[in-house]
């Protein structure tokens, strides 16, 4: 084979190559430009509509927290329905003022939404933060017909843990507690502002397998934050509901013998080790953490003779 023929094949392949290339260019143009049409001549007035006279709102879909039951299969730790307040930051161009009417709708001071608002401080900003939880239905009625003038402010519908025996199961049991500031900002964290997770207990050993994962939905609302439609949504995970070996009936008798008296009683299954009962006293109702605690509770909890936090 002569040089120039070496040459010539060496240009028809890269002519070749080049055609190859050409034609992958235009077809991703094509789709560029098929893509733009559809948006601003198919459905540019619906796209319209929505930029201008609506917007989309993202809201967290709440992943119910798994159910605890003791051996007999009697029901020791369910959810109960509560409504929250949240505020879409990026909605508000005057943070103080949107809190002083929260406030005064909620009967609460300013300073104590300012502080649940700066616990999300690293939360993502265009997340909108749990800043009271607890609402009466009037209080909700009354954010819900500002809507225009506070877009600012959402209701969610949480759910609460409700431990049935209280004092009773406290420390085999735990409670949960908000996420922290530095919880949030822990590289690779799944948390997001306001998320409750177990702090000790039953409730922290398994908290993986009972917190689930929440979803999420995409909202059309218009200038007053009313619902317009919903635009997708992702369903939530149910967390995993535990059976312990725990017996109910052998779990009261001791906290009965401890009346009164500071001390502990476990009780063991011979044959495999299972844990009966797990009492210690004093105690203190679990109930308590499911909203959030001022700083006065908190207190007199630690305060308290012979420490009812203390598990013996």
């Amino acid at each position: 084979m002569t040089p120039r023929t070496r040459v010539g094949e060496n240009r028809e392949i890269l002519v070749g190559r080049l055609r190859i290339l050409t034609g992958a260019l235009a077809l991703c143009l094509l789709i560029v430009l098929s893509g733009f049409w559809m948006v601003q001549i198919v459905h540019g007035d619906q796209y319209r509509n929505l930029s201008e006279n609506n917007r989309l709102r993202r809201q967290p879909v709440e992943a119910l927290r798994g159910l605890i039951y003791d051996r007999a299969g009697r029901l020791l730790v369910e959810n109960v329905p509560s409504y929250g307040l949240m505020v879409d930051r990026t909605l508000t161009t005057d943070m103080d003022a949107s809190l002083a009417f929260a406030a005064g709708i909620l009967e609460r001071s300013r300073d104590e939404l300012a502080a649940n608002l700066a616990r999300a401080r690293g939360a993502n900003r265009f997340a909108p933060i749990p800043i009271a939880d607890n609402l009466s239905l009037a209080q909700v009625a009354q954010i819900e017909a500002a809507g225009f003038e506070h877009p600012e402010f959402q209701i969610q519908v949480r759910h609460l843990r409700l431990y049935r025996y209280g004092p009773q199961t406290a420390h085999i049991l735990g409670y949960l507690g908000e996420v922290t500031e530095d919880e949030l900002a822990t590289p690779g964290s799944t948390y997001d502002a306001g998320d409750l997770i177990g702090r000790r207990g039953i409730e922290r050993a398994y908290d993986a397998e009972l917190r689930g994962k929440d979803g999420e939905r995409v909202v059309v609302v218009d200038s007053r934050g009313k619902l317009v439609e919903e635009f997708g949504r992702e369903a939530a995970s149910i967390g995993r509901n535990l059976h312990l070996t725990l017996d109910l009936e052998l779990q009261q008798e001791a906290m009965e013998q401890l009346r009164d008296r500071v001390g502990a009683v476990v009780a063991l299954d011979p044959r495999d080790g299972a844990v009966l009962a797990f009492a210690s006293s004093p105690s203190y109702d679990p109930n308590l953490f499911s909203r959030r605690l001022d700083p006065e509770q908190w207190q007199a909890l630690l305060e308290a003779p012979h420490a009812p936090l203390q598990s013996r």
